[in-house]
């Protein structure tokens, strides 16, 4: 029964694959998948609901507070115009004073810049998607690279998802998803040795993971640029086709470079830097954002539009709460987004046929180290949402590493490299053609997959998957960079 469950599972994430690729809503196609596995696993409708349901709301309490935050940091911060105001600086610095390919690698530079920037800063990546996409496709025609390019450059965020310290989906989540197991299903054997403030830092294991992502951002950089002067000598040009030109903040006032990062400083100093400098031992992701924000509109809120779209004299309240709105209501739309996977997910790990799956991993002879790779790029791949992976994988290793006896104190121990690889493995088949993020960036620079996918591919799965071994190598040859 186990082998036909198993059966199941392929083919209903095979049928969610397709569908979603196909552009179809990822909420219904994640419930006709779900029924698919559930059916082919004899589970009863309502245990099938239950998994389905407890799936999704696993990660609502950890996701709610990055995901509206997150969109109202980002939403403000493209209305007062500071990524334009970044973009125009360092453009102004590094781009226009040169010409022929060294231009076209300074363009890239920024690109890569801002993204690590506004990353390191607390933006979530799917909206900052839409205020770095129009500023990109300023750049690109400026240099003239060809528009097929503009999605790789969007995705260069995905160098600092799983940065140390980034107060981002994929550190946040390995911490919970290595939290619940130690104070949940293991907590009979993992507490006592974990104490009443045991923490998983957004700086875990910092030299293997900082090394991972400059691996990632060198290489990619130069893997991107090359592949954009071979096709500009190939006679590819810049060309807007399909794709709707917009110019943000074309004849406006602008903030100066100095004041547009302040908020992002602020997030990041909250989340990152604070905890490790005082007492505290941990701030909120959801409070560090709002500082985020409260900068924002404290030193930038001047420069917050002063008209509606139709030409109508608003005031900058007015102009504030509206930006507010239009962050707070496009959240829920990625929020559900990152969580409906999840629900499939736990479908899946309900039934039996995922306990062959455990006790494959359990069975194999590796380093937990590897087997952290292994489990969460596996999961990440068929669910193509980093929280779900990280949430199932993490308790997963941990549950293996306990039953293969490992001590408690040893376990504890090894947690902060466990965290940093897991979340470095959650970037890497994240990306796969089927991906949200992918079909949006595609859909946004109406480019297909033949056009775009090769360039992304080489980012955001082939260079991650480099840098993510290069960590676990790292964390397993040298333990006590952990």
């Amino acid at each position: 029964m186990e082998i036909l469950g198993l059966v199941g599972i392929v083919l209903g994430l095979l049928l969610f694959l397709v569908l979603v690729y196909k552009g179809n809503s990822p909420f219904w196609c994640a419930a006709l998948s779900a029924a698919v596995i559930a059916a082919f696993n004899l589970m009863a409708p309502a245990d099938a609901i239950g998994a389905f349901t407890s799936g999704a709301a696993g990660l609502v309490a950890t996701m709610l507070p990055i995901c509206l935050g997150g969109a109202i940091l980002g939403r403000l911060f493209s209305a007062v115009g500071a990524t334009t105001a970044m973009a125009q600086f360092l453009t102004k610095k590094l781009v226009i004073k040169r010409a022929g390919d060294a231009q076209v690698r300074m363009a890239v530079l920024v690109c890569l810049i801002i993204a690590g920037l506004c990353t390191m800063g607390g933006i979530d990546a799917y909206i900052l998607t839409f205020t770095l996409l129009p500023m990109i496709a300023v750049i690109a025609e400026l240099v003239d690279i060809p528009r097929r390019f503009i999605p790789a450059l969007v995705c260069l965020t995905s160098f600092f998802m799983a940065a140390p310290g980034a107060p981002q989906i994929d550190n946040i989540m390995a911490r919970a998803g290595i939290m619940s197991f130690v104070y949940g299903d293991g907590a009979q054997a993992l507490a006592p040795a974990a104490g009443e403030h045991f923490y998983v830092s957004a700086w875990a294991a910092p030299i293997p993971g900082l090394i991972a992502v400059i691996i990632m951002v060198v290489g990619g950089y130069f893997t991107l640029t090359h592949m954009i002067l071979k096709a500009k000598r190939n006679g590819e040009h810049f060309e807007y086709g399909a794709m709707e030109r917009l110019v943000a903040d074309a004849d406006r006032p602008l903030p100066p470079f100095g004041i547009a990062i302040l908020p992002l400083v602020t997030v990041f100093f909250l989340y990152t830097v604070l905890p490790n400098v005082s007492p505290i031992q941990e701030t909120p992701i959801l409070i560090a954002l709002a500082g985020g924000i409260a900068v924002t509109l404290i030193t930038m809120g001047k420069y917050l539009p002063s008209k509606d779209k139709n030409g109508v004299a608003i005031s900058k309240g007015k102009s504030a709460i509206k930006a507010i709105n239009i962050g707070s209501d496009s959240s829920p739309y990625a929020f559900l987004q990152l969580v409906t996977p999840a629900a499939i997910a736990g479908v899946v790990t309900a039934t039996a046929a995922f306990g062959l799956v455990i006790s494959a991993l359990a069975g194999l002879n590796i380093s937990y180290i590897v087997l952290t790779v292994i489990a969460v790029a596996i999961i990440v791949a068929i669910t193509s949402s980093p929280p779900a992976a990280l949430m199932v994988a993490m308790p997963v290793v941990l549950g293996i590493m306990l039953g293969h006896g490992m001590s408690p104190d040893a376990i504890i121990d090894a947690i902060p490299g466990i965290a940093r690889v897991g979340a470095l493995a959650a970037t890497t088949l994240e990306t796969l053609p089927f991906n949200g993020f992918i079909l949006l960036t595609l859909s946004l620079a109406k480019t297909t997959h033949k056009e775009s996918y090769p360039s992304l591919c080489v980012l955001s799965v082939i260079w991650t998957l480099i840098g993510t071994i290069v960590a676990a190598v790292l964390i397993f040859a040298f333990p006590g960079l952990s």
